[in-house]
């Protein structure tokens, strides 16, 4: 394995486990918690969270595109196969998160804290739902990652 390589996975793998994880743990813990919470209470909670988590993840799987991207190019065989997929994987999160998720945080993010859109509730379930389709690929891209480092 090159230094170059050695590098991109360094950088594909760190930055695609943050974020994978911090998707899980909004999957196992903020979800669940969020539904069972009086829905002025979860305007807040979410409002703060999204926040925060926002402009974050985004960045964290492009990090983690260009890691596993340079990966690909520099690994040969089913390793950069399966790296590819990974950037697949990541790439159609972003863009699905970007396409549904967002718009239902801007709803929240655009307004006063404490103050819910008149549908909250509704909102709130799509949103879980569509977490959760998001957090298959996300995991299913980190796992391809992990193994594609490990057959360079």
């Amino acid at each position: 394995m090159s230094d170059l390589e050695r590098l991109a996975a360094l950088v594909m793998l760190v930055s695609s486990g943050i974020w994978a994880g911090i998707v899980l743990c909004y999957a196992v813990e903020r979800v669940n918690l969020w539904q069972r919470m009086p829905v002025a209470q979860y305007a807040v909670d979410f409002r703060r969270s999204v926040h925060r988590v926002d402009p974050l993840q985004p960045i964290i799987a492009i990090i983690a595109i260009i890691g596993a991207a340079a990966f690909a190019m520099e690994a040969g065989g089913s390793a950069s196969v399966l790296a590819w997929i990974g950037v697949v994987l990541v790439a159609g999160v972003i863009v699905f998160s970007i396409a549904l998720p967002e718009r239902i945080n801007s709803q929240f993010r655009k307004r006063p804290e404490g103050d819910a859109p008149a549908d909250a509730d509704t909102l709130r379930s799509r949103w879980r739902l569509y977490h959760y389709l998001r957090t298959v690929p996300t995991l299913g891209a980190f796992v391809l990652l992990v193994v594609a480092s490990t057959l360079a």
